[in-house]
């Protein structure tokens, strides 16, 4: 067993929170997970930090990420929120569009908390349109396609973005009993 893991599980360190908020680019991880990391006093980690740059470079020509595509990305992501979470509960950003991504951070993080952001679509392509970001607009069908809302068995916290930011931040506090 490792030493950060005995860290994690020990009765003087018990597990801290950790929050994954994912949704498709554009919907508002970001500004949500910060208010909310800032409401929890929590630390954020900002999950497209972790993209290779190759997959910077396929998504800033147009090209949708491949599972294959994805993988280094979502382990270097599970192993910083992991580290993090040694420390200090932890919120962070990641698309996590499908069941199996956010299964493989729940591998490497463990236990984790799931916010599921959703908002109408040309809500979304808006702030896309709008915003500088190596995501072009032109993917946002891709990510809409790709995306497997999270099961029953997830209990993930669902927000609609098109609402205030405030109020989704007290209302997920709420929700997660903070």
């Amino acid at each position: 067993m490792s030493q950060d893991r005995i860290t994690m599980t020990s009765p003087a360190h018990p597990p801290r929170l950790c929050v994954l908020v994912m949704g498709p680019s554009g919907v508002g991880k970001t500004t949500f997970a910060q208010a909310f990391s800032r409401a929890l006093d929590a630390r954020f980690i900002e999950g497209d930090d972790y993209h290779t740059p190759e997959n910077r470079a396929a998504m800033s020509a147009g090209r949708p990420l491949t599972d294959e595509m994805r993988m280094p990305w979502l382990s270097a992501l599970a192993e910083a929120v992991r580290q993090s979470r040694v420390t200090r509960n932890t919120v962070f950003t990641c698309s996590a569009l499908k069941r199996s991504y956010r299964d493989l951070l729940r591998e490497g993080i463990g236990e984790m908390r799931l916010i599921c952001l959703t908002a109408p679509r040309n809500l979304i392509r808006q702030r896309m349109v709008a915003r500088e970001h190596f995501m072009p607009a032109e993917l946002l069908d891709s990510q809409i396609e790709a995306l497997e809302l999270p099961t029953p068995e997830e209990r993930a916290i669902m927000l609609e973005m098109s609402e205030e930011l405030d109020a989704n931040v007290a209302r997920a506090m709420d929700l997660i009993g903070c």
